[in-house]
């Protein structure tokens, strides 16, 4: 059982933090796409698309999902806007997971894309670049 001021607490905590998360996201970005120096220009792209799903994955718990946790039982009910306009809410969990993966698969691919640009030329672990036509 979770009483309705504890609830509100909930919620406006989550708020609070969506909105300091909201500011540092735009400081990451506006970072990213003006502050970046030449040298970090190949890198760029892959820190763009990490930036862009957080983003994503913010407004999607947030404002969207809103979740409120019932403690200590391991279960949630949801208050945002998707749950009152009627989405069960597996579909937002789904689209949750699909882009914390993805998070997850980018973010691996920085570091993929790091280790083979500090490797030397004639290291066996350095791929070789394929040609397509």
């Amino acid at each position: 059982f979770l009483s309705r001021e504890s609830e509100s607490t909930m919620v406006t905590c989550h708020r609070v933090l969506f909105v300091c998360s909201s500011v540092l996201h735009a400081l990451s970005l506006t970072c990213l796409i003006r502050r970046m120096t030449p040298e970090q220009s190949a890198i760029r792209a892959y820190l763009i698309v990490i930036q862009i799903l957080l983003i994503i994955g913010d407004i999607n718990a947030e404002i969207l999902f809103e979740p409120v946790a019932l403690f200590p039982d391991i279960a949630s009910y949801c208050l945002g806007l998707l749950c009152q306009a009627g989405l069960p809410v597996r579909y937002s969990s789904s689209f949750s997971a699909f882009v914390n993966v993805n998070i997850g698969y980018a973010i691996l691919l920085c570091i993929f894309f790091r280790h083979q640009s500090l490797l030397p030329e004639g290291s066996v672990f350095k791929f070789r670049q394929v040609r397509t036509m």
